[in-house]
């Protein structure tokens, strides 16, 4: 059972006002015995709440609490509280609590398509494959004996940590399956701890490996490997990662899907759809692709 204590705020208060969160503190602060409940103001009153009767010294120091409360607000409630770790807070000392894995300040971002230097974020590539044509068709070792296969390579102008996706497809012939890959750009040194560059060869902290892309793009991960799919699925099969990737994909690697089908087949086709984040997903008025660069 609770109890109401009443107060005047012009009668009781020394300045006639109050702030309800530096009088909480002080009571919790004090010697007295029972459980603050809430403190509460309307008008020209202030009630202060308790979870029982106050004995007699508890109500005597009651009322100095209030003979002496300034009304003054929190410093914490006015002022940026410094904080001496990495840990996000809010701008009132906080600690930011979050049960899921987006980076700080990124946005979650859907797409089935990738950037362009020219066109800007998502008028890049499109995660879409048509064997009812031969654009896109790429041969090589990778290629069994009796298939064919398309590919499609998308980069972005931001960092992207991959999350999510799904992929829909229609006439999909038994036998046809699906290849994702994170590749790096022909011409690029990467790190590698069976190269043979010296990272400080790069102007690099000394202890690191490297190696240099040569003519062709280096596959870094495989995400999806070997996916059958068979018939259609235009409602869309998800795959699910749970949580973002631990490391992003650096600006200008890419994302590799490759499609491989028998060779007959000339009328399945598909997309893919991608969930990631990143830290721009459009561009401001004023602002440009050689700006956005500058970001990263």
């Amino acid at each position: 059972m609770t109890e109401v204590y009443k107060y005047s705020i012009q009668n009781d208060f020394p300045n006639e006002k109050v702030d309800n969160g530096r009088l909480t503190n002080e009571i919790n602060d004090s010697d007295i015995q029972t459980a603050l409940s809430n403190v509460n103001t309307d008008g020209d009153e202030c009630s202060i709440v308790f979870k029982g009767l106050l004995s007699s010294v508890d109500s005597t120091s009651l009322n100095i609490i209030v003979s002496e409360h300034t009304g003054e607000t929190l410093p914490s409630q006015t002022r940026t509280v410094r904080i001496e770790d990495d840990t996000p807070h809010m701008p009132d000392g906080r600690p930011i609590v979050r049960a899921d894995s987006r980076p700080l300040d990124f946005q979650t971002y859907y797409t089935m398509a990738g950037d362009d230097s020219t066109a800007g974020i998502g008028g890049g590539t499109e995660l879409v494959w048509d064997f009812s044509n031969s654009d896109n068709i790429v041969t090589g070792s990778h290629v069994p004996s009796g298939m064919k296969c398309k590919e499609f390579i998308v980069t972005f102008l931001c960092p992207i940590y991959t999350k999510d996706g799904a992929i829909y497809f229609f006439d999909a012939p038994w036998g046809c399956f699906i290849m994702m890959d994170i590749v790096i750009p022909p011409g690029q040194y990467y790190p590698n701890p069976a190269g043979s560059i010296p990272s400080e060869m790069l102007g690099l902290p000394a202890g690191s490996m490297y190696a240099n892309t040569g003519a062709s793009w280096v596959v870094w991960a495989s995400y999806v490997k070997k996916y059958r799919i068979h018939g259609d699925c235009p409602m869309g099969d998800e795959l699910n990662a749970e949580g973002s990737s631990i490391n992003p994909i650096p600006v200008g690697w890419g994302l590799r899907g490759r499609i491989y089908t028998p060779t007959s087949d000339n009328t399945s086709k598909g997309y893919a759809e991608l969930e990631c984040h990143r830290c721009h997903s459009a561009l401001l008025p004023g602002q440009t692709v050689e700006w956005l660069a500058t970001q990263h």
